[in-house]
This record gives C-alpha cells, sequence and structure tokens, in this order.
C-alpha cells in the first residue's frame, strides 16, 4: 500500500509550489463546492491521543513521540484504519523551508480534506539552531498562528546527540498538556 506524501519531493530547481497529496477524484478528497475546513483550536480535543505529522523530514515527529507519546506518522497523513488517531500536530524546522512546510500542510489541510477525519490540533515549532529567530521568520510564524495554534520548543544540545535532556525544556511539558494522556 502506497503512502501519501504531505509534501512534495524536493527537486533541484526552484521549490514548486505545495501541491496536497489528495489528488482530484481522490475519495478523501472535498466535494466540489465543499466549504473548506476550518482548522479547530487546541481545546477542541481535551483527552484524546494524536499523531505527530512531520511537515517535512527532520522536523522532530519521532523526538515528541518518544517524549510524549502518540503516533510517529512521519510525513503522510493518519490513517484510522491504521489505529492512528486523526487528530494531528504538525511539527516542523523553524528555518524558512521548515515553516513553509507547515504552511503548505495546513494549506492542504484546509483545501483538499486529505482525510474525512483528519483534524490540526496545532502546529509544533521545533528550534533549527540556538537563539533567536531572524525577524523574517518570526514574522512567518506570526503568520502561521493567525490560521493554527502555535508552540515553539526550543533548541535541545542533548537532541541533537541523540540523548535525552534531563529535565525536557518546559514548552515540551506544556505540549503534553495539550496532548492529554493516551487515548
Amino acid at each position: 500500500m502506497e503512502e501519501q506524501s504531505v509534501v512534495p519531493a524536493p527537486s533541484d530547481g526552484p521549490a514548486p509550489a505545495a501541491r496536497p497529496s489528495v489528488r482530484p477524484g481522490d475519495p478523501s478528497a472535498a466535494p466540489a463546492g465543499a466549504e473548506p475546513a476550518r482548522l479547530p483550536s487546541a481545546t477542541r480535543f481535551p483527552g484524546a491521543a494524536v499523531s505527530w505529522v512531520g511537515a517535512h523530514g527532520g522536523a522532530g515527529c519521532t523526538t515528541l513521540a518518544r517524549l510524549l507519546g502518540g503516533a510517529d506518522v512521519g510525513v503522510r497523513w493518519p490513517d484510522p484504519a491504521r489505529g492512528e488517531p486523526a487528530r494531528m500536530i504538525v511539527v516542523a524546522r523553524t528555518h524558512a523551508s521548515g515553516i513553509q512546510a507547515a504552511s503548505s500542510v495546513l494549506d492542504a489541510l484546509r483545501t483538499a480534506a486529505p482525510a474525512p477525519a483528519a483534524e490540526a490540533a496545532a502546529v509544533v515549532l521545533v528550534a533549527d539552531a540556538p537563539g533567536r529567530l531572524p525577524a523574517e521568520l518570526a514574522r512567518r510564524v506570526r503568520v502561521l498562528g493567525s490560521v493554527a495554534t502555535v508552540h515553539r520548543v526550543p533548541w535541545v544540545p542533548a537532541w541533537r546527540l541523540g540523548t535525552r535532556p534531563g529535565q525536557p525544556p518546559r514548552e515540551v511539558l506544556a505540549l503534553a498538556d495539550l496532548i492529554g494522556p493516551p487515548a
């Protein structure tokens, strides 16, 4: 069974406009003329399990799933037939292409209805480097925040080394409150 990719494959040329993984005529696509889905707030899903969806490879889904639980589905939509929760958290890095990939995933959710039950609970942006974001990237994060709940996870040197930090950052602990106990 072929998995649907959330993000387009990389190319040697300039990045094409992101295309949703759902093609016209796909039974999971929204009917013609259907109203675009609104992205719900995180508070709509208290206590449910989540699927961690990477907006791009290396976003941090596996690390967050190991720390907090939930299904790490990589860069594809969750599949409830596999027991993966339709409630998803989109994960991306804070570099320009990561933020753009998160935006593309949110747009695909809004316009293509990738799966009938898929809903984004939040976007988690994992720092790609220590320190503050450049102003241009901070503006892009604010734009994302205008359409979805955005949580930021700081740079954690231990994760780069493949080890667990003694105490997870408070921002990660806040995510534990967001996802609630396992279903």
